[in-house]
């Protein structure tokens, strides 16, 4: 019964949930127990002082110089690649600091006003789930999520997951570096309390344990299943 109840939760529960939940805010990377409550979330707005990450997609175009026409990916060098410009310097430069290295370069070889526009998106906000789920990995994430329809984009847990200490690990908005959220998902799926299931931010990292008796617990069944098939097909 229980079984039925946690299949069914993680692929039909997480179409129903709609509500919000919360964390707690205490900027630690000590291990943090959701207890729920009301908190919202948004993510930061990026301006032209943001800074200029690896990954990010960048658009350049010149005016009246369609040869400087670039749209290329920050390399994980931190440069970008552009025709002519060979690679340029883009990550940990604001977008005020990476457009005046371009007109730096492209005065090399454009006499008078260079006029030039250049947008700067950062990549697509990812979630991770790492452990024993069937699809480990991230995708494309760019919105808040329930837990629940985490685990169903993973293909759910395997019988070997622990629930009880299921952890996402967030980053810090101040004194960086990550913070771990901790909760027992068994005793939210055994109440029936699923909506007050912490909500997944992008760039947030699922982390599922193994279960520690998980090998001796299989190494039993087979055991027994031995013992209550094998003997019982060896007298047929």
């Amino acid at each position: 019964m229980k079984a039925s109840f946690i299949i069914a939760a993680v692929f039909v529960l997480p179409v129903l949930l709609s509500s919000c939940a919360s964390y707690d805010t205490t900027s630690t990377n000590a291990p943090i127990t959701y207890t729920g409550g009301a908190q919202t979330y948004s993510p930061p707005i990026l301006s032209d002082t943001s800074l200029i990450a690896v990954g990010d997609s960048v658009v350049l175009s010149v005016w009246g110089y369609s040869e400087f026409a670039t749209r290329a990916i920050v390399k994980a060098t931190g440069a970008m690649s552009a025709p002519l410009l060979g690679e340029v310097p883009a990550a940990g430069l604001t977008k005020i600091e990476f457009s005046k290295e371009l007109r730096d370069r492209l005065a090399e070889y454009i006499q008078g006003e260079i006029k030039l526009s250049l947008d700067v998106s950062h990549a697509s906000p990812r979630i991770t789930v790492l452990g024993p789920v069937f699809h480990q990995g991230s995708f494309t994430a760019t919105a808040d999520l329930p837990l629940l329809e985490v685990f169903s984009n993973a293909g759910g847990w395997t019988v070997d997951a622990d629930l009880r200490y299921v952890k996402i690990a967030r980053q810090a908005t101040i004194e960086g570096g990550r913070r771990f959220i901790e909760i027992d998902l068994n005793a939210f799926l055994e109440s029936g309390n699923v909506r007050a299931l912490p909500l997944v931010h992008p760039g947030d990292v699922v982390i599922v344990p193994f279960k520690e008796n998980f090998i001796r617990d299989v190494g039993d069944f087979f055991r027994d299943a031995f013992l209550v098939f094998g003997v019982f097909g060896i007298f047929k």
